[in-house]
């Protein structure tokens, strides 16, 4: 009953949070036509300090104190921080309308996902005008086949504010529909199940789920993971028989070894259900026979330190995907009866540099994803003869990929055509089917952003900024051709480098607004994702993490020297981990940058880091690193951006966090922005804005972000001025 207290007095508060947010924006409002200036003051976070003793040296922090989500204190705080800039923001908020307009314009109708399929049916998404989300439907692939709704996402979501249906799979007998729901943004999710037929809705009651769903081959039982609900670590695999209480749910199996957490999925076959630990450099995966859901759990191979692995089934062969005697990996295949690593015979070979990021398998073929040169290209082999089809690419710089969100591609095992996701700066989205029969390509379906989108108008290139250790860093180049300007333009440098996650050069939907009035758009690969293979990661991260900051510079640097950034209007922008890297770049280099948009910024790394109970933390040591642990102790508190802010001057800053982030606690950005206005030197304007209902990606629904985006483009335009 006290934790039940507890959600509704921080529910209370927050909505009352929000309307004093609303009503200083009115507020603002009616003092600006009555001719009041708009030049209020910053909040002044009080100082309570904390004292850390960490391998014989002491931290003080003194706002360590807002960390603490349900204390009035801290809502009042981030209230006041809202409100400042709701009135700072004022001044521009006839160029924030014009954009949200025409973000919200261009945004509706434009998300892509082919039909599939699967199981007998045709599998369509739709999106009606103005919806906020998609149905699903199906059909018979005969003609005059009567049309069947799968769900109808906009329906179910009505009435909640917040509604992020992350996955949905359908039964093998055809007739239900598993889907998971994340209610607050902070991805613990709840189970439902609908039947198709009757349309019937069932609250499994199944929650603190992950996404991810695998039903038993006769769709008596649904297998899903429990997550901790404080660390968010995915760690339990349950069976549940559809029809039950899910207070009788069956425990398969457990991870109890902290930094491993667990996924689920289910094999091209369809035969196995395949459950995967993993942590940032090791996996393992246990698999069970889908016709047999009260079976064992078997291991294909037992995790190894630094031995990384991924598996299919087709036919009566599983196909692995690992880096073992291969760091940008290689594809084996073994037997399904003795499927251990002693039984694996090699069939695509390592390219050194070119990693193999991701692959499906097919009756037929198998098709590989590869990540290099800052690029992502596909490449299909043809069982019979192993030989390669050569896979056109449709663009020189850009993404191809075979994996849609919520599954939506390359289902049918027997398919003879693979889907493709292509997309670049000057290509928005399109699917592709490549036949692999003839070596054919044909564009299957475009985006709505080719409506308005003109290629010919702009140019996208590629420029390689010299590292100082030698190393030689790719940047991305997109702008209008009509607007380049002598001594260069205003230029939004953007990175990430983090978890081997590479910042992909793909179409980039909201920051084309900001393109058409006058900026050069950059993305800068840094170390730490995998642009350029395996390597690239190791480079990036642990005790090589600085390389992320100096490759950020580099190419900022380089941009100038090259003439295409204009020195007095450069600005920087990452989101979570790039927010980290842009935040450490402040603290190296402020005088390069006019201004920094640091969106959800991990930067409290040491306090966050040191908590085995905070989201994510034990399951990114061999990312960041263990505080627990004195060299990578000293290593991190060099480079954490809250602990290094100093007095000297910064540039401008754009900060936002979210209530609900279960990835970056809202205090991170709360701490590091009240530590700057403490501490920092200069009178560059420092905005903070929290959303007070919202998780790490922002509010759900197509135009959830849409008012956040136009706040921070017309933000960058105005201090481009």
């Amino acid at each position: 009953m006290k934790v039940k207290f507890v959600q509704r007095l921080v529910t209370t508060l927050v909505f009352l949070a929000l309307l004093a947010v609303q009503a200083a924006a009115r507020d603002q409002d009616q003092a600006s036509t009555r001719g009041a200036t708009a030049n209020p003051s910053p909040p002044v976070a009080r100082i309570a300090p904390k004292i850390f003793k960490e391998h014989g040296r002491r931290r003080i922090d003194n706002y360590d104190w807002l960390r603490r989500g349900d204390d009035p204190a801290v809502l009042a705080h981030l209230k006041a921080e809202n409100a400042y800039a709701v009135a700072r923001l004022n001044s521009i908020q006839p160029l924030i309308d014009e954009l949200d307009k025409e973000l919200h314009q261009r945004a509706d109708g434009a998300s892509l996902s082919p039909d599939f399929h699967f199981a007998g049916y045709v599998y369509q998404r739709r999106i009606a005008e103005g919806a906020r989300f998609p149905t699903i439907v199906r059909h018979r692939p005969v003609p005059g086949a009567s049309e069947q709704i799968v769900l109808d996402i906009e329906r179910l979501a009505a009435g909640h504010a917040q509604y992020d249906l992350a996955q949905y799979f359908v039964s093998p007998d055809g007739d239900l529909v598993g889907f998971t729901v994340d209610f607050t943004g902070g991805r613990l999710h709840r189970i439902f199940v609908r039947n198709i037929v009757s349309g019937e809705v069932t609250d499994t009651g199944i929650k603190d789920a992950d996404s991810n769903l695998v039903f038993s081959s006769d769709s008596k039982w649904l297998f899903y993971i429990r997550m901790e609900p404080k660390t968010l670590r995915s760690y339990q695999l349950w069976r549940h028989k559809l029809g039950t209480h899910a207070s009788r749910d069956k425990l398969v199996y457990e991870e109890n070894d902290p930094t491993f957490e667990l996924s689920l999925g289910s094999s091209k076959s369809t035969r196995y259900i395949l459950l995967k630990a993993e942590h940032q450099q090791t996996s393992e995966i246990r698999y069970l026979r889908a016709d047999q859901p009260s079976g064992e759990l078997k291991i294909i191979e037992p995790r190894r330190q630094g031995m990384h692995y991924d598996a299919d089934h087709i036919g009566d062969t599983f196909y692995i995907r690992t880096n073992l005697n291969a760091p940008d990996f290689r594809m084996v295949r073994a037997p399904e009866t003795a499927p251990h690593a002693a039984n694996w015979i090699d069939t695509i070979n390592e390219t050194p540099g070119r990693l193999i990021a991701d692959f499906e398998i097919f009756d037929t073929f198998i098709a590989l994803v590869e990540e290099h040169d800052a690029l992502q290209s596909v490449r299909v082999f043809r069982f019979a003869d192993m030989r390669e089809s050569t896979v056109p690419m449709p663009v020189d710089i850009g993404v191809a990929e075979i994996n849609f969100a919520q599954g939506a591609a390359n289902r049918e095992a027997s398919a003879s055509v693979l889907q493709l996701r292509v997309s670049g700066p000057l290509h928005p989205d399109a699917v592709y089917d490549f036949d692999t029969r003839t070596g054919q390509l044909a564009l299957s379906k475009q985006s709505r952003d080719w409506r308005w989108f003109d290629p010919q108008a702009y140019e996208a290139k590629r420029i390689a900024a010299p590292a100082p250790d030698g190393d030689s860093i790719p940047v991305t180049l997109m702008y209008r051709k009509d607007m380049l300007r002598a001594g260069g333009n205003p230029t939004l440098v953007t990175g990430y480098g983090a978890y081997g996650s590479s910042l992909q050069p793909e179409f980039p939907d909201s920051w084309v607004s900001l393109v058409d009035r006058g900026f050069v758009l950059a993305q800068a690969h840094v170390r730490g994702g995998q642009e350029m293979g395996r390597r690239w990661h190791d480079q990036g991260r642990m005790q090589h993490k600085h390389n992320s900051f100096t490759d950020f510079i580099a190419a900022t640097e380089a941009l100038i020297a090259r003439g295409h950034a204009d020195p007095r209007r450069i600005f920087a922008h990452g989101a979570s981990a790039g927010g980290l890297l842009v935040a450490a770049v402040a603290n190296l280099r402020p005088d390069l940058y006019a201004g920094i948009v640091a969106e959800v910024p991990f930067v409290d790394v040491i306090t966050t880091m040191s908590d085995p109970a905070a989201p994510l933390t034990t399951l990114e040591y061999e990312e960041w690193g263990n505080p627990a642990i004195k060299e990578q102790y000293d290593n991190m508190i060099d480079y954490s951006p809250y602990d290094n802010v100093t007095p000297k001057a910064y540039p401008a800053m754009f900060v936002t966090a979210a209530m609900n982030d279960s990835q970056v606690g809202f205090h991170e950005p709360a701490k590091w922005v009240a530590r700057l206005r403490a501490t920092k030197t200069d009178g560059n304007e420092l905005l903070f804005m929290t959303d007070m209902a919202g998780g790490h990606t922002g509010t759900s629904g197509r135009f959830g972000s849409t008012g956040e985006e136009a706040r921070i483009i017309a933000w960058l335009i105005a201090h481009a001025q």
